[in-house]
């Protein structure tokens, strides 16, 4: 086989993986299964496999005994070899970017199991953050009072703009409750039906999937919802809450419960993960 068709292969095996990081980097696909930390590295990483492609092509290295008519004792990888290895690397990865879904179904959640309280998370310790910074940009010192709820984001409405996880927190610790309890709030998230602790069909789960790293590590964090009527979205739809946010006990532990005001549609948002 000649040393120029083998390059062509080689090449394109690259040039495949490369095109396909530098595609999710650039399509925004690349935010429902990695870590934003990692999204440079991905990039930079296509760039690399495209530039190694080029290299092969236009930059070859001396003839090393393999062309049809080498009188060495090495044996030329045959066609079937090459195109096999070539498919090997490059089929599975094409295939695998057309049919994998850009979010996780229900299956997937059921699957890995709801953490509906933040011990339930990988990493979690007891509340030790540092101070906040005060209204001047300064750091007061540590043990100094700061008045987080003044840094809490709120929408048009007055309404605590906050995700399930911050509410799980709140659940545990006291200066966050303090913050969340009663407040009017506006989550989005991922409409799944409540399994449990659900005797009238009035409470439904509301899912963001939390990562430390990537989709493969990817836990599905769960908020209750308490509504007037029954609801009956399609299981893992977007919608956006607004309600009061409430922590009773139940079961022994405190909870977050939001009582809802309004349960309506939304788009999934740019940034589906929580980190």
């Amino acid at each position: 086989m000649n040393e120029s068709v083998r390059r062509y292969f080689h090449a394109g095996a690259l040039a495949v993986w490369g095109a396909v990081a530098m595609g999710f980097y650039f399509s925004g696909r690349i935010a429902s299964y990695l870590h934003p930390s990692f999204h440079g590295w991905t990039l930079f990483s296509g760039i690399i496999l495209l530039l190694l492609a080029a290299g092969i092509i236009f930059f070859p290295l001396g003839q090393t005994c393999c062309e049809d008519d080498c009188g060495g004792a090495h044996t030329p990888k045959s066609w079937l070899g090459l195109i096999l290895t070539t498919s090997l690397l490059t089929i599975p990865l094409l295939a695998a970017v057309q049919i994998s879904p850009s979010q996780f179904g229900s299956v997937a959640v059921m699957n890995r199991g709801l953490a509906e309280s933040i011990i339930d998370l990988p990493g979690y310790e007891p509340y030790t953050e540092p101070p906040l910074p005060n209204q001047d940009g300064s750091i007061g010192a540590a043990g100094d009072a700061v008045d987080t709820g003044s840094y809490l984001i709120k929408n048009s409405a007055g309404q605590i703009e906050t995700s399930p996880i911050d509410l799980l927190y709140a659940a545990h610790e006291p200066d966050m409750l303090a913050d969340f309890e009663n407040k009017e709030v506006e989550v989005i998230g991922q409409f799944f039906p409540a399994k449990k602790n659900n005797p009238h069909g009035d409470r439904f789960s509301l899912i963001r999937m939390f990562i430390m790293c990537c989709a493969a590590d990817a836990r599905p964090v769960a908020v209750t919802v308490k509504t007037k009527t029954p609801e009956s979205f399609a299981d893992m739809s977007w919608v956006r809450v607004t309600g009061r946010a409430t922590f009773p006990y139940e079961g022994g532990n405190r909870v977050a419960v939001i009582v809802a005001d309004s349960i309506t549609p939304c788009e999934a948002p740019n940034e589906s993960f929580i980190y």
